[in-house]
């Protein structure tokens, strides 16, 4: 399924195991979209940078990272599973929250620290204009770069912590 109707900022949370408690008792999209928003803009989260807020680049990230599109059953794991590739907690078509599993979060953070900044440069720069929406830069990209080494300790962080992250954006 494709998610190229999205083009909000997104966020990532480390979720603590509370967090994770509270997010998996919600039965509801209103009610995941409501404890996502909050523990997005919780000055507790943020206090404790538990909270990554990523803008748009989340789009080329993923784009760069799996097949050049923002369909999130392409790509390679554990790439694939950094932005869109986990676990869908809302169905809506409006806002997407994605669980990436602790036992998954450490593949990832090896993945993105594996990844060399000319590996990324090169996937950036061959995304397909028409799909993409826009022509990549070189200015673009050294700033989508700069966002996935946030990103890449952000994992390396819930790793060392045994925590699930959630990536959120709306549209």
């Amino acid at each position: 399924m494709s998610a190229e109707k999205l083009s909000g900022n997104a966020a990532y949370i480390v979720l603590t195991r509370e967090d994770a408690k509270e997010l998996f008792a919600q039965q509801e999209d209103a009610s995941v979209r409501a404890v996502a928003e909050r523990l997005r803009n919780s000055p507790k989260h943020r206090e404790e940078d538990l909270v990554l807020e990523c803008g748009t680049s989340w789009n080329p990230i993923h784009r760069s990272l799996t097949d050049g599109t923002l369909d999130r059953d392409q790509g390679d794991f554990p790439l694939d599973h950094c932005v869109l590739g986990g676990r869908r907690l809302y169905d809506g078509d409006d806002f997407e929250a994605i669980l990436i599993r602790p036992d998954i979060v450490p593949h990832i953070a090896g993945g993105l620290h594996n990844l060399k900044r000319a590996e990324f440069a090169d996937r950036y720069m061959a995304l397909d204009p028409a799909s993409y929406g826009k022509q990549p830069t070189e200015a673009e990209g050294d700033e989508t770069w700069a966002m996935v080494k946030l990103i890449r300790q952000l994992f390396e962080d819930a790793g060392s912590e045994h925590a699930a992250v959630l990536f959120t954006v709306a549209r």
